[in-house]
């Protein structure tokens, strides 16, 4: 199998569902269920195209995405090649009875003839639906979660994910497509009674048994849970530093295999002690912002490649409302600001403004990498942003989601809400809408369907959902505060005018 690797140096294979998304197609949608997650004890989250989750500082609001980040980056390959793809039947089977799994069978004919048919009753899948997520998310709150915090386990001792999936088999199940190689692709129906394997071009023989078996388990369960986004992408709240010191962590990791190198094969136990040093400077950092360090340091082997969504021109929307854009070379990073004259100039991202810093990811994300299928995962993006750019960072978040995203973000801001109600209004039909939007200054795509949105607020050890109608999104949290700063406004001011009029 190629060797392909994502932003993040893992092993990636192209996954694609031929059909629309399965919200897309009106299924219903998975729970997350969370338990024991940092000062979170029982939280339910269901994902819509945009997500938003609010709340005070040390809610558990980062806990919950990195832990959602972390099951969603690994769990087509957690628990890695163990039966995970055994449904409760098999596994509970005699040994010499049990029959061979599904995937098994696929492997099977693969390898026979190219292709692969197996019979496979509509129960049979649901049952193995249930029975294989329960196995994955087990395995993964007992063995991964503390590692996607890169924390000991006992501190997530009791901690755990859970996913519930719907009651009744999405109807159809979308085929998925697999790409192992530009040139080399599987991919993976269900008729209602069978399931169908085909590889393009025809033949398996090039890849060895445990190589293919290893494929098509990630296949099958991709095709399995079709209300799982399969390519999460995360900006993490940590960007702002990253985009500072990725050079000198570079640094830093060259230094320490050049000193790795020079000791050579020296056997003794200071020798170790390098190892030890790398190991626990590159296993500090929770996953998703490894991730995101690894993104940051990839940018300039992106700048030619074009996102699936650049002629949307999402990425314009910073460069309008930041005054300039962003250039990456081999060695560099860097702001160039849009001025004309001598107001115009160039210089290197670690010296731009902490707002240009936060945004410079999801320039990229949006110009050379982003693709309908990812779930983009966003700690505050309003971070450092005055409050003109949040309404306009609400608005071009409102786009990327029409355009075909899916977000999730945490936040702070009340403009940035207050501006997505705006739009859920702006969605509505109303006399004179046409002059209104000339009116308000928005334009005619600046809108989103108040279907399409799940909110929360964290706080209690919890989350609360929010509810969401065509008038947007009812989150009092925000509300209170302000009421309380206006209400001792007033009262402040009728205090100062009397002693005034004294």
């Amino acid at each position: 199998m190629a060797d392909c690797r994502d932003l993040s140096g893992r092993l990636f294979i192209g996954y694609r569902t031929m059909t629309p998304t399965a919200n897309d197609n009106g299924f219903p949608s998975a729970t997350f269920r969370f338990k024991n997650i940092g000062p979170v004890k029982n939280a339910d989250m269901e994902l819509g195209d945009l997500t938003i989750v609010a709340g005070r500082n040390n809610t558990g609001k980062t806990y919950l995405v990195y832990t959602l980040y972390g099951f969603l980056a690994l769990w087509d390959t957690w628990p890695g090649d163990t039966d995970s793809t055994v449904s409760d039947a098999e596994a509970d089977a005699p040994d010499a009875t049990a029959p061979r799994s599904i995937v098994d069978r696929i492997v099977d004919q693969l390898l026979e003839r190219g292709r692969a048919a197996v019979e496979t009753p509509p129960d049979s899948l649901q049952s193995a639906r249930t029975s294989v997520m329960r196995a994955l998310t087990r395995s993964f709150s007992a063995d991964a979660l503390s590692g996607v915090f890169s924390s000991p386990p006992e501190a997530f001792e009791g901690a755990s994910i859970r996913i519930d999936l719907p009651p009744e088999l999405p109807d159809p199940l979308p085929p998925v497509e697999i790409r192992v190689r530009p040139e080399e692709t599987f991919s993976i129906r269900y008729d209602g009674k069978h399931l169908a394997v085909t590889a393009e071009p025809p033949g398996s023989k090039r890849h060895h048994p445990s190589e293919l078996r290893h494929l098509i388990t990630r296949l099958y369960l991709h095709f399995l849970f079709p209300e799982l986004p399969s390519n999460p992408f995360v900006l993490s709240a940590e960007r702002f530093g990253i985009s500072l010191f990725y050079r000198e962590l570079d640094f830093t990791k060259n230094q320490l295999v050049d000193l790795l190198q020079k000791i050579g094969d020296r056997k003794n136990t200071d020798s170790y002690f390098p190892y030890f040093l790398l190991d626990q400077t590159v296993s500090r950092y929770a996953l998703p912002i490894k991730h995101n360090i690894d993104y940051t340091r990839s940018v300039s082997d992106l700048r030619k490649k074009r996102s699936e969504l650049y002629d949307e021109g999402l990425f314009k929307d910073i460069r309008t409302f930041m005054g300039g854009d962003y250039a990456a070379s081999d060695d560099t990073i860097e702001f160039r600001s849009r001025k004309r004259g001598e107001g115009r100039f160039a210089i290197p991202l670690h010296l731009a403004s902490s707002s240009a810093r936060g945004l410079s990811d999801l320039y990229f994300f949006l110009r050379h990498v982003a693709r309908r299928d990812h779930l983009l995962i966003i700690d505050e993006p309003e971070g450092h942003l005055d409050t003109a750019n949040q309404v306009l960072l609400a608005r071009l978040l409102a786009r990327m989601v029409r355009a075909g995203l899916k977000v999730l973000l945490t936040t702070h801001s009340d403009y940035l809400v207050k501006e997505i109600n705006n739009l859920i209004m702006l969605n509505s039909a109303f006399t004179d809408k046409a002059q209104v939007i000339r009116k308000l200054k928005y334009r005619r795509e600046d809108r989103i369907d108040p279907t399409r949105i799940r909110a929360y607020v964290a706080g209690e050890q919890g989350l609360h959902k929010c509810a969401i109608d065509e008038f947007g999104i009812d989150m009092p949290n925000f509300d209170e505060t302000i009421d309380t700063i206006n209400n001792a406004a007033i009262e402040l001011t009728a205090r100062l005018e009397t002693e005034a009029g004294d």
